[in-house]
């Protein structure tokens, strides 16, 4: 992804090109570091430090862990818990030291996972293999696996910056769905968060208000939805088009309807 420095803060462009946001996305900027990271960006936010929250225009609907320090099995609704009982039954979940696994198994998982949900266009295997090499490069990637019978089901990543963990991806084959080894691998992510010390936020992605279903799972997994304040700006062609079209998409970007 394209990455640029801009008035001390790094910056990545997010969804369609030209729209920008600090690759922390929760990092607190104060309103005058908020400015256009450059000339030809058609949209750009960030969120605000907790003491100038007042200057926002408007939020990041996050869904995040209610109480991260505190989150254990009763976090969890009943009917999730048993489902979690499950899946510590059949399920071997682990953390990746390593590629070795996804580069033989995983581009089957996220080809079936992507088919099935939509959520984003299906990588080429040549882009897969470098995504999965960069996992590995360093040490500030968590990437746990789900082993069904010694078979890949599933895998999520993410990362933690700043005391926010971040969880970006997360896939799972089709034919491993009944072991619910989604619920393990969420839940053992946030785990792995707590034992990780110093990190008091695990961010699960943006509200989908348009998800029902997964709106469903992510409350009986214990998360809550909390408005960010941001500051933001889009061109106003952009803007009238994103919220008349993807109404959606513009809540997203804004934490406006």
């Amino acid at each position: 992804m394209r990455v640029i420095q801009h008035g001390g803060h790094y910056w990545e462009q997010v969804g369609a090109p030209g729209f920008f946001q600090p690759i922390a996305l929760l990092k607190g900027m104060r309103p005058e570091e908020v400015t256009r990271p450059t000339p030809w960006c058609w949209g750009y936010r960030a969120a605000l430090t907790p003491e100038t929250a007042g200057a926002a225009n408007g939020t990041v609907p996050i869904v995040r862990t209610a109480d991260l320090d505190a989150y254990d099995m009763d976090s969890l609704s009943a009917n999730r818990r048993n489902k979690l009982r499950k899946c510590q039954r059949l399920v071997r979940i682990v953390q990746l030291t390593g590629p070795s696994l996804l580069l033989q198994q995983g581009y089957d998982v996220v080809v079936d996972a992507l088919s099935r949900t939509g959520h984003k266009k299906v990588p080429s295997r040549q882009r897969f293999v470098a995504d999965v090499k960069k996992y590995f490069m360093g040490d500030h990637w968590c990437v746990l696996a789900g082993l069904v019978d010694g078979r890949l089901g599933g895998y999520v990543d993410g990362y933690v910056v700043d005391g926010i963990a971040y969880g970006v991806c997360a896939y799972y084959a089709t034919w491993a769905l009944p072991t619910n080894l989604s619920t393990g691998l969420v839940f053992e992510f946030a785990q792995a968060c707590r034992r990780r010390g110093g990190v008091r936020m695990l961010v699960n992605g943006l509200h989908a208000r348009e998800a029902p279903r997964l709106n469903q799972f992510k409350d009986d997994m214990g998360f809550v939805v909390e408005q960010v304040p941001i500051k933001w700006s889009l061109n106003p062609l952009a803007k009238a088009l994103i919220r008349h079209s993807r109404s959606h998409t513009y809540y997203r970007l804004t934490g406006q309807t």
